[in-house]
C-alpha cells in the first residue's frame, strides 16, 4: 500500500491543467479517495463537471475559486476550493506546477473534504490545505512519471 497516492480526476493528457485528489495519505483526514468512493452519482457528476470547467479555463465562482493577495493578508494565494453549495460541501486543495519540463502546466491538488458550517471561509481548513503544499510524500508522488501516463502517482 502506498504511503501517498495522488489520482488525477480530470483528463490525464490535458496539455495545460489537471485536477487531482489526494487519494491516500498517512494523515488519514487528508484522504479524499474514500470520500470520492462514497459520493452519490449526482454529486460525483457535479464535481467532475466543475473540474472540467476549471481545466477548460472557465471561471465559475459558484463552483470553485482561489484567494488573492488582498484576502486573509495574502496567506492563501496557492489554496483553492471546489464547492457544492447545495450540499454545503467543500474540497480544499492547492495549486501547483508538478511538471519540471513544463512550468506552465498547472494542477489543482485537492487534499481535504469539509462541510461548510458558516457563511465565512473557515481559515482552519485553508491552513490544513496549505500545510500539505510542502509535504515530502506529496512532492514525491507528484514526481512519479506514472502520474501523467496512468493518472496515478505514488510514494
Amino acid at each position: 500500500m502506498p504511503k501517498c497516492l495522488i489520482s488525477i480526476k480530470s483528463q490525464v493528457n490535458h496539455t495545460h491543467r489537471s485536477v487531482a485528489i489526494l487519494a491516500e495519505h498517512a494523515a488519514s483526514d487528508m484522504n479524499l479517495g474514500e470520500i470520492f468512493k462514497n459520493l452519490g452519482a449526482s454529486e460525483e457528476r457535479y464535481y467532475l463537471k466543475s473540474f472540467e470547467y476549471w481545466v477548460g479555463g472557465f471561471h465559475n465562482n459558484e463552483r470553485f475559486h482561489g484567494w488573492n493577495k488582498s484576502q486573509h493578508d495574502g496567506k492563501y494565494t496557492k489554496c483553492y476550493v471546489f464547492k457544492n453549495v447545495s450540499q454545503a460541501a467543500r474540497l480544499y486543495g492547492f495549486l501547483c506546477r508538478p511538471k519540471s519540463n513544463d512550468p506552465n502546466y498547472e494542477m489543482c491538488l485537492l487534499v481535504l473534504y469539509a462541510q461548510k458550517k458558516k457563511w465565512k471561509t473557515d481559515t482552519a481548513e485553508l491552513e490544513r490545505a496549505k500545510a500539505m503544499i510542502n509535504d515530502p510524500d506529496i512532492l514525491t508522488a507528484l514526481k512519479d512519471p506514472k502520474l501523467f501516463t496512468e493518472g496515478k502517482g505514488e510514494k
